[in-house]
């Protein structure tokens, strides 16, 4: 029975480990994505900074470039604040999700815990009944064998005695 708890928390063990290989393979991920997001930002930045620098050096006074731009930055702001909730709500899920395994690995271990408790203490239980039952079953057999001993002895004597009285008769 210890076998099999001992079992069941290894079982456990694993599918934690499993979960959090999971959650962290998924999370590799979306930093692969958010890598390749961030840097197509930082291009379209850089090219956002080569713009201005042309337009300001090419076309100062052309309104309709400098509102483009200006357009253009607050998209990229608008994308980068986007970027950071996400990575934002990404990390508080991933947390969320670990503390969730966390609690439900600690239910278990503590409920195991409990069972195996329960086992120990019915095993000691079993141990004293059946030494308890051993020592009467001893004390029984000692006593049985000296009345068997006595009435072997009495057999012996009535054996003598009925040998005497017909020798006698």
């Amino acid at each position: 029975m210890k076998k099999f708890f001992m079992s069941l928390l290894w079982v456990l063990l694993f599918a934690a480990l499993g979960a959090m290989y999971y959650y962290q393979t998924t999370f590799d991920k979306r930093l692969g994505n958010s890598d390749a997001r961030s840097k197509s930002i930082e291009d379209r930045y850089q090219t956002y900074t080569d713009k201005q620098h042309d337009f300001d050096v090419l076309l100062i006074g052309h309104r309709k470039h400098i509102n483009q731009n200006s357009q253009n930055l607050s998209d990229l702001q608008n994308e980068l604040k986007q970027f950071k909730n996400q990575h934002s709500n990404d990390l508080f899920l991933i947390n969320m999700r670990i503390d969730s395994l966390a609690s439900i690995v600690n239910a278990n271990q503590a409920a195991l815990r409990s069972r195996v408790d329960d086992v120990d203490s019915k095993v000691t239980s079993l141990r004293r009944t059946v030494t308890q039952n051993n020592i009467t079953a001893t004390q029984q057999l000692t006593t049985i064998s000296r009345e068997i001993e006595k009435m072997q002895s009495q057999i012996l004597a009535l054996d003598s005695t009925t040998v005497k009285v017909k020798q006698r008769r």
